[in-house]
């Protein structure tokens, strides 16, 4: 049985009504998630109490209710994380500019999670995980300024080309100052003036086959893919290729169709479809298209684009690895597959990819 001297807390993230059918629903804001509940007129009349300074004794002195009876209450709204700890922002040991600087990402880890204890538990995998970015252009550059911001700390960033003018359309480390210049060099200045705590390393490379991902990159946990050039897919598979046989992360993210609003797929390695799963797939269901030689040699200045659509990929990448980190089980189940943003309409067109079992990278093949 609950102490008297319990004083149960509403969740600040929760807002609550309740109709002449004395149905309850809870709504956790900055989720959207939705709890609903019967309750008896008495029980949602004590919900107005739950402020963290009345105890159990005070609602059973000032409500008619009985004491077991809103044990039970009480016990059932701190199981879906309705009621909370008040204090438990507090007991989070992280130090304070670090906890000032994701405190409203905690609070959202707060209403996804059970307890402070998962909630510095995901975070603190944030702050440790050691990321690469293969990359950092139009899509990739504004994953690294999110991950920042979302508390990751270790980046390698990889990327052999220059900024231009043109870049002030999409890219997040534009300025005229940066013109000419590498973009490494470039977003490196962008993060030092977002968190300077953060440890980047830049590395001014053009991603090929030869290169030896072992020196590169062998000390990193998880591998995100923007390198459009030569083309998204081989250097995909190159990258796939070397997961697997190091059990890593692999975000394959933007790149695809002008990377404009792109949802890309994780790959983990022997759980999810690798890259050549895709490739294979892509084999078979393509095999009746004829695609016609572009009468105009040199594309370039017809590529259109959007920074808004460049940041909804970037940003669905982002949200995917923190799904990931917050319940891989579940995230895997739906993570199989590739999709696109179709402005015409706002509808996601997505479409489904399963492991091939033939697959000679980790099928049986």
């Amino acid at each position: 049985m609950l102490s008297l001297e319990y004083k149960p807390f509403l969740n600040e993230g929760v807002d609550v009504y309740y109709d002449d059918n004395n149905l309850v629903t809870f709504v956790f804001l900055s989720t959207r998630k939705r709890i609903q509940v019967s309750a008896k007129k008495h029980l949602i009349k004590v919900l107005s109490y739950f402020d963290g300074n009345n105890t159990v004794e005070d609602i059973l002195k000032a409500e008619s209710v009985e004491r077991e009876e809103l044990h039970y209450f009480i016990q059932y709204l701190e199981s879906k994380n309705i009621l909370i700890d008040m204090k438990w922002f507090l007991k989070i040991p992280f130090d304070t500019n670090y906890k000032e600087k994701v405190k409203k990402q905690l609070f959202f880890l707060m209403d996804m999670l059970s307890s402070c204890d998962d909630v510095y538990k995901i975070q603190n995998k944030i702050k440790s995980t050691h990321v690469a970015i293969f990359g950092i252009g139009a899509v990739g550059g504004w994953i690294l300024v999110e991950l920042v911001k979302m508390g990751f700390e270790r980046f390698k960033i990889i990327d052999h080309d220059i900024t231009r003018s043109s870049d002030i359309s999409r890219h997040t480390f534009f300025s005229d100052s940066n013109v000419g210049i590498g973009k490494v060099p470039a977003i490196i200045k962008t993060i030092e003036n977002i968190d300077s705590n953060v440890s980047i390393e830049g590395i001014e490379h053009n991603l090929t086959t030869e290169t030896n991902l072992d020196k590169l990159i062998g000390d990193v946990d998880i591998i995100i893919n923007c390198a459009e050039e030569p083309y998204i897919g081989y250097t995909s598979i190159y990258l796939s290729r070397y997961v697997v046989k190091n059990n890593k992360l692999l975000f394959v993210a933007g790149g695809f169709d002008a990377h404009l609003a792109s949802l890309g797929e994780m790959i983990v390695p022997y759980v999810t479809p690798c890259s050549d799963c895709y490739n294979n797939y892509f084999t078979k269901a393509l095999k009746d298209w004829k695609p016609s030689k572009h009468p105009v040699e040199y594309r370039g200045k017809g590529m259109g684009g959007l920074i808004s659509l460049n940041i909804f990929s970037a940003s669905t990448a982002c949200l995917s690895i923190l799904k990931y980190f917050i319940a891989p089980d579940e995230f895997i189940k739906s993570a199989n597959g590739r999709g696109e943003f179709k402005f015409d309409d706002y509808s996601i067109d997505s479409f489904t990819v399963k492991k091939d079992p033939g697959c000679r990278v980790c099928g049986n093949g």
